[in-house]
């Protein structure tokens, strides 16, 4: 019967080993229930440990066994009843049941007392249990009073239930059968076979069929969380489309608006609008052959050459500002009317500021507000509006003044004929250096053909 009692204890520490480890490994539990089912776990296992000690040396009159067995007693007695209290506060969290609550935790603290006087005072006098001189265990004449005592907890943890019924969830009555049938069960039978140790074994079974329960539990909350997440990221998915779509329509709105506003300025100086269009193909076609060339590699990223393409043909909104008279002249302009038309510069950094604050990307704001004030500047800091030189002008300006250039020595004005591509190269060559800055005119210089042919692709529409 000991050896039948011993393997009993080693399958109830092994099984509560395997439980720990896999309450351990589940994430998604309160913390409290959690830190409750590995402690009651814990506890039965260490039970378990005591009384296969107990077993073990037993009946031992050698002087270790026989100062071992006394403390083995006393802490199975304790363990015996502490997995019980964890267990019935275990269930409290578990269930979360509001009504006498305070009432249920005060008595278990009372009875935990209580018991904790009985099975220190039976140290002293035996009522319990007692050992004789031969090291063997025996049930004193006040043994049942331990049992007397579980009995009283369960007693409070039914009340805690009965005034709770209406709150108990069905799916929970096998859970609280298993917790209050398994252990009880095996006590009863442990008290009417003497030699027979079934209490650990009915917690074990009571702690499995928990686990199990809310394993299952939780899996159901898992597919139907799962389900939820499906549908919420399909919406999710959705709105992110409907974002995404409104977006683009407004950017496409947005560069509308903006070519529409510039060539409204351009109108009243050039021949046609496609002064806009084409200096914004001339930069997009000269920053990506700098890029391509490992040129300006710290500013010319594609996020900026998008932007530069964007924020082009904005470079003459100052012009706003200008009278139809200086415009519109055929003639060369007098100094009075020049200094009034270089304010153009100064002022379209102003006006972009002014319509785009607070509405867009800040670094488009620069290079747009940058290409409207300095696209004036040169590069042996004779330009205006600030007199900068060299790489002191942001190299947005710097790609729109040759854009520029270009566009208006190849092109027809009011006050000129237009230039052919051969003269406009050569001019754009000598000035490579003095106007320009000679790296982005040597590139520009290298895709001249390309240059060209967006012109003629203009000419060819017109």
């Amino acid at each position: 019967m000991k050896l039948i009692n011993i393997t009993l204890d080693a399958y109830n520490i092994l099984v509560g080993i395997i439980l720990f480890v896999a309450i351990s490994m589940r994430h998604i539990v309160k913390a409290k229930v959690k830190n409750g089912f590995k402690a009651m776990v814990l506890v039965n296992c260490c039970m378990a440990a005591m009384n296969a000690l107990t077993l073990i040396v037993e009946g031992s009159t050698n002087p270790i066994c026989v100062r071992i067995l006394p403390v083995s007693l006393f802490l199975f007695y304790a363990f015996s009843f502490s997995v019980l209290v964890i267990a019935g506060i275990e269930m409290m969290f578990y269930l979360n049941l509001g009504k006498y609550r305070k009432p249920f935790l005060v008595i278990v603290l009372i009875v935990i007392l209580f018991y904790a006087g009985l099975i220190i005072a039976n140290t002293q006098l035996g009522f319990m249990y007692y050992i004789n001189e031969n090291n063997c265990y025996f049930r004193g004449k006040w043994f049942y009073s331990a049992q007397i005592v579980r009995v009283f907890l369960f007693i409070n943890f039914f009340i805690y239930l009965i005034i709770n019924a209406k709150s108990v969830n069905k799916e929970h009555i096998l859970f609280i059968t298993a917790f209050i049938l398994f252990p009880q069960t095996m006590q009863l039978l442990q008290i009417a076979f003497s030699g027979v140790l079934l209490l650990n074994t009915g917690y074990t079974i009571s702690f499995l069929i928990m686990f199990i329960h809310s394993n299952r539990h939780l899996e159901e909350n898992l597919d139907s969380i799962e389900y939820e997440l499906d549908a919420k990221e399909t919406e999710l998915n959705n709105k992110i489309t409907e974002i995404e779509q409104s977006k683009l329509e407004f950017i496409k709105m947005q560069n509308h608006t903006i070519e529409s506003l510039s060539n409204l300025v351009e109108n009243r100086d050039e021949d046609t609008g496609e002064h806009v269009r084409r200096t914004r193909e001339y930069v997009e076609l000269l920053a990506v052959q700098l890029m391509k060339n490992n040129h300006y590699p710290d500013i010319l990223t594609p996020r900026y050459v998008r932007f530069l393409k964007r924020a082009a043909p904005m470079h003459d909104i100052g012009k706003i500002i200008v009278p139809d008279a200086i415009l519109k002249k055929p003639g060369r302009l007098t100094p009075e009317e020049f200094t009034l038309m270089k304010c153009h510069a100064s002022e379209g950094g102003r006006i972009v500021h002014e319509i785009f604050d607070g509405y867009e990307d800040p670094e488009y704001i620069k290079i747009t507000a940058d290409i409207a004030m300095y696209h004036h500047e040169k590069w042996d800091g004779s330009g205006y509006p600030s007199k900068l030189k060299g790489n002191a002008i942001p190299l947005s300006a710097r790609i729109m003044a040759l854009a520029d250039v270009f566009d208006a020595l190849v092109s027809p004005r009011v006050y000129k004929s237009p230039m052919s591509y051969e003269e406009a190269f050569t001019l754009i060559e000598e000035n490579s250096g003095i106007h320009f800055d000679p790296v982005i005119a040597q590139e520009f210089l290298n895709i001249k053909e390309k240059a060209a042919a967006i012109n003629e692709s203009y000419r060819r529409v017109d």
